[in-house]
């Protein structure tokens, strides 16, 4: 969130920006955003969702469409969340943090960019292994598996692996020294 970017004088700051064009997302707000992560869309009905996706930037879109497709077609009911910024989730008080992400249910992140860092917050993760190549973003986003099919293949085979594995390790209960 630029307005965090602006006020925060004890830390470096980075702003990136997209070239392409992004749909703003529905249930978004300055005030979720400042909280470094919150949920773009909740699961439907009782209980905890089946899977969660956390993405930031473009591809919360992406997930967001997934997730639908997920409930629709395949009955997973599938939270999605958006974390513009780790260190200022990390910052939020744990009651907050479980409420958005449980820990114990199977979640998935979806990051154009490195999965470097994004093991603290998922069970498996869609993101760059390699250095990333030149050409048009939706066939390069196609090629490296940065698409709503993919996640929702992707989320689906999470959902089954936990459900064969008989238990989700919850990402929340480590130390923190």
């Amino acid at each position: 969130c630029y307005q965090i970017a602006l006020q925060s004088v004890g830390t470096p700051t980075t702003i990136a920006a997209t070239r392409g064009t992004v749909a703003p997302l529905e249930h978004s707000s300055r005030e979720k955003a400042m909280k470094g992560g919150y949920a773009v869309i909740t699961e439907e009905g009782e209980g905890a969702p089946d899977l969660v996706f956390i993405a930031t930037g473009s591809e919360v879109g992406l997930c967001v469409e997934a997730a639908k497709a997920l409930q629709l077609e395949h009955s997973i009911r599938t939270r999605v969340v958006s974390m513009p910024c780790q260190e200022i989730f990390l910052a939020q008080d744990e009651e907050y943090r479980r409420s958005v992400l449980p820990g114990n249910v199977p979640t998935l992140s979806v990051e154009a960019s490195a999965e470097h860092g994004w093991h603290r917050f998922s069970h498996a993760q869609i993101g760059m292994k390699r250095f990333g190549a030149s050409g048009p973003a939706a066939e390069l986003f196609k090629k490296f598996g940065f698409t709503a099919e993919n996640a929702v293949s992707k989320g689906k085979e999470l959902v089954e692996f936990y459900k064969n594995h008989g238990s989700v390790p919850d990402l929340n209960a480590r130390p923190t020294f």
